[in-house]
């Protein structure tokens, strides 16, 4: 009776603090797990949570400031430039173009803006959404499709969707956007670290997101492309000159001339 107990106490104790213990993960390698939000044909009250999640995300880790700075900083370097054209691969809700809209207006940047999503759910909340933007455009495709083709543009920014590519599918990418004219490429990612994961599991129990975005986060996370691996792939692509620079909360921001 006694060697009953003591096992019934145990097999308690674990499944009362099993959500609270940290799964064994490999962070040396990328994971290929899908994403809840990988699913194109997500709709309604969930999905109109996430992306109020995610636009909360990208606004209190600095993503959305970080890359409206550096797009701006690119402009202003090419005066010569009268209007930039630009496009937001993987848009989401469109916050992020928003955003960086703002921002050029209000440095008197001339720019129009397409935002391209493979969820025709999410492009259709973004275009009611900013319908009043006159410069802002969405349109609904599946980028990771092999006969995606990327529209004739000045810069392409991406915000947490790299990292949906396979290693050998950047370089591919890439070639493409230089096929088509496209001189300049800013990638805002996530950084894959153990650290990251833990702080952002943890976090994420006070953070007003979704129960969606806070299992996605951490796929992300695992799936996330480190600097090394970054540097490694840009350095074998045929590329004029880029830089990846480390940015709070375990961030990347890759700016590629092609």
């Amino acid at each position: 009776m006694k060697f009953s107990f003591k096992c019934k106490v145990i097999i308690n104790i674990e499944t009362k603090e099993n959500k609270y213990l940290l799964p064994i993960l490999n962070f040396n390698k990328r994971a290929h797990s899908s994403e809840q939000l990988d699913n194109l044909s997500l709709s309604g009250e969930v999905l109109l949570q996430t992306l109020s999640s995610l636009k909360f995300i990208n606004k209190i880790f600095g993503n959305h400031k970080h890359l409206a700075n550096s797009i701006l900083e690119y402009c202003q370097a090419n005066p010569e430039k009268k209007t930039f054209h630009i496009i937001d691969l993987g848009c989401g809700g469109g916050d992020s173009i928003h955003y960086i809209s703002k921002k050029l207006n209000q440095n008197n940047i001339k720019t129009s803006f397409l935002g391209i999503d493979g969820n025709p759910q999410s492009i259709a909340y973004a275009t009611s959404k900013y319908k009043d933007h006159n410069t802002i455009k969405f349109k609904t495709d599946n980028i990771l499709d092999e006969q995606f083709s990327i529209p004739k543009c000045d810069i392409v920014i991406s915000s947490h969707f790299v990292y949906h590519f396979k290693s050998n599918d950047l370089p591919i990418f890439l070639k493409k956007a230089q096929q088509k004219g496209i001189s300049h490429v800013i990638l805002s990612e996530l950084r894959r670290s153990k650290v990251a994961y833990i702080l952002f599991k943890y976090s994420s129990y006070i953070m007003p997101i979704s129960s969606l975005a806070k299992k996605d986060g951490l796929i992300a996370i695992q799936r996330a492309f480190t600097r090394s691996e970054l540097d490694f792939i840009l350095n074998e692509s045929n590329t004029k000159k880029y830089s990846i620079n480390k940015k709070p909360w375990f961030r990347t921001l890759t700016k590629i001339d092609l």
